[in-house]
């Protein structure tokens, strides 16, 4: 499959790296300093023993050429320059007509001191999701890959059978399976809640909670993630 990847920071990359070692096609963009894109691959490839033959595969582009490129597209902007990207795609005539999409971001603000904080008005007025829906209602959204710190989201670091889920929301009956296979890709247990992205918020806000589990229960450390158990007499 065609993957394009929209802004390809801690998330996009760890993504693109699994799907690249199952012979899928990745072109990877940044929307500012695009030069130090492959830079920032061959240290992880180097930080994660992954060969140059598999980094060598990667295609590289701007935000609007990986999304023309993508069969599937991942969104994975900096919260702060959402609206920017948006309309810089928009300003290129991307439509992301028929594509699938995947929405990875939270709605995570920066203040004066690079303090990341949740934007609680934002949050309250609308989703992430909802916003990337209106700027293109022809694609086929869905909402993944936002409910675990990006540091987690290699596969190979869990211990085997113990992955945790990735929760994902929207698209419609014939995209889902589809998704569902991506999310198997990386290495993680895919868990469908639902198509209707007017309800993304509530992935979004799950952020909110593990912060908080971080600080009063796991004494800062972030390596926190929700799993959903299934028990079975």
């Amino acid at each position: 499959m065609k993957v394009g990847i929209v802004n390809a920071g801690n998330i996009g990359l760890r993504l693109a790296f699994a799907w690249i070692r199952l012979g899928h096609e990745v072109m990877l963009s940044k929307d500012t300093h695009q030069e130090r894109l492959r830079e920032r691959v061959q240290r992880l490839a180097l930080e994660w023993d992954i060969g140059e033959d598999y980094i060598a595969r990667f295609k590289y582009g701007s935000i609007t050429d990986a999304a023309k490129f993508g069969e599937l597209v991942i969104l994975s902007a900096y919260f702060p320059r959402l609206a920017h990207i948006l309309k810089e795609l928009q300003k290129d005539g991307i439509t992301l007509s028929g594509k699938i999409v995947i929405d990875t971001m939270n709605p995570l603000n920066v203040d004066a001191n690079f303090i990341h904080y949740h934007d609680l008005k934002y949050m309250e007025r609308t989703s992430i999701t909802e916003e990337v829906q209106r700027t293109f209602p022809e694609a086929i959204l869905f909402k993944a890959f936002n409910s675990m710190p990006a540091t987690l989201l290699e596969a190979q670091k869990w211990a085997s059978g113990r992955v945790p889920p990735i929760i994902f929301i929207g698209g419609n009956a014939s995209s889902v399976g589809t998704v569902r296979k991506l999310i198997e890709d990386t290495g993680f247990k895919p868990q469908f809640a639902g198509y209707d992205l007017n309800r993304s918020g509530l992935l979004e806000r799950l952020g909110i909670l593990l912060h908080l589990l971080v600080e009063k229960e796991y004494k800062g450390n972030v390596n926190v993630v929700f799993d959903v158990m299934e028990w079975k007499a």
